[in-house]
């Protein structure tokens, strides 16, 4: 339900229609109103990069990946839309346009996606840096409409992440320690945190952006890849109210916990940017503790993929020619053992977010997020409140988010 308020608490209130985990709205120049979307990542936001930079040969370059919306592969790691496009719409923009996959077709003014598949925030072949040195050369461009006005920065939307979970595969999948894997944590955070500075400086002092939503790590124990790679007979590994393997859904909170420390000091550094962070973990684990009422009946199930345990087979992708996919991916919360389902992301209950930076951290500690009175008599001048509303007017279920400002 829409949260009450006392009729002595002058507040108002912007509302901003957004079904998926990841937005957090924040403060803009004029209420709702991005003008223009700029996403670093992996593979969960990718729209096409890899697939560019492969000549096609990307997985998703494939059939049925795409099926569901598009009717056709688009370089998207799922069957049909991503977070990243839900967001546009929210915000009445276009689809992110990739780039470079889009370099020569698209002017950017709305928006570029740098989102890489495989990237990682260590270096390696390909690593999240190359996306920022890509959005350093649009910022550079000559060409007047590449960039219509830095003006348009100031009031654009900066998306990172999720980032990570391409640097604990090769180790993960390895058969490492889980000592060993946690040590890489911190360097990741680190480099994570200080590609998000480099946003900063470009924001404050070249372009004028203000606004950067980082995503946490989504609970790996309940993806299948690793379900069926670490799958026991030890009943105790497993939480019973999901059967996602516990330990390393620890691990995923365990990155969340020093990332949103990180975000933390960064939002000290930068006190006139709006640093957010969007629990990707929370929400996806909302769905997994109540998969039914949402309509979700494999939650723990690969749509798409090969025979084997959770539909997975390390042998065989989805797209092969012998993988077969289930023809109702709205029923699962997993598209290909790796990535989210188009309705997994568009049916994302209450993501907690971290409060902007006018509010004082350790207020978390005292008060309940949606304890809206509490905050507002601590001193807050920006609250976040999520909530389940009925979205028929956007099409399905969702999550509304309201965005309550208090008037000085």
């Amino acid at each position: 339900m829409a949260p009450s308020f006392s009729a002595r608490l002058s507040l108002h209130v912007i509302l901003l229609s957004v079904d998926l985990l990841l937005l957090s709205s924040v403060v803009t120049p004029s209420p709702g109103c991005y003008s223009a979307i700029f996403n670093f990542g992996d593979s969960l936001t990718d729209t096409g990069n890899l697939a560019f930079l492969t000549g096609g040969k990307a997985p998703a370059s494939r059939p049925p990946y795409g099926e569901t919306y598009f009717h056709r592969p688009t370089g998207r790691f799922t069957d049909g839309r991503i977070i990243l496009d839900f967001i546009a719409r929210a915000m009445r923009l276009p689809l992110v346009p990739p780039y470079p996959a889009g370099r020569g077709r698209h002017n950017f003014a709305k928006g570029a996606n740098f989102a890489v598949a495989g990237a990682r925030a260590l270096s390696n072949a390909f690593y999240v840096a190359e996306g920022f040195n890509w959005f350093d050369q649009l910022l550079q461009s000559s060409s007047p409409s590449a960039l219509a006005a830095h003006d348009i920065l100031k009031q654009s939307l900066f998306m990172v992440g999720e980032i990570g979970i391409n640097d604990y595969n090769h180790v993960l999948l390895d058969d490492r320690p889980i000592d060993s894997v946690r040590a890489y944590v911190a360097p990741v955070v680190h480099a994570i945190a200080s590609a998000i500075d480099v946003i900063q400086p470009l924001a404050l002092v070249r372009t004028g952006a203000k606004t950067v939503m980082a995503s946490g790590m989504f609970p790996v124990g309940c993806i299948p890849v690793f379900l069926a790679k670490f799958r026991t007979q030890d009943a105790e590994a497993y939480d019973p109210a999901t059967g996602c393997l516990k330990w390393l859904n620890e691990f995923s909170q365990h990155h969340n916990l020093l990332l949103r420390r990180q975000l933390g000091r960064l939002r000290q550094a930068h006190p006139h940017a709006t640093i957010v962070y969007a629990d990707i973990y929370g929400a996806l684990m909302s769905i997994y503790a109540s998969p039914r009422r949402f309509g979700m009946t494999s939650p723990l199930m690969a749509c798409c993929g090969g025979e084997g345990p959770y539909h997975f087979n390390f042998s065989v992708g989805c797209g092969d020619p012998t993988s077969t996919w289930c023809g109702d991916p709205w029923s699962y919360v997993c598209w290909d053992g790796k990535h989210l389902t188009e309705e997994a992301y568009h049916l994302q209950p209450r993501p907690a977010v971290d409060l902007p930076p006018m509010v004082d951290s350790s207020i978390t500690d005292q008060f309940m997020l949606t304890d809206l009175q509490a905050l507002v008599r601590a001193g807050a001048k920006t609250v976040l409140v999520s909530g389940i509303f009925p979205m028929d007017d956007v099409d399905s279920g969702g999550v509304l988010w309201r965005l309550v400002i208090k008037q000085l």
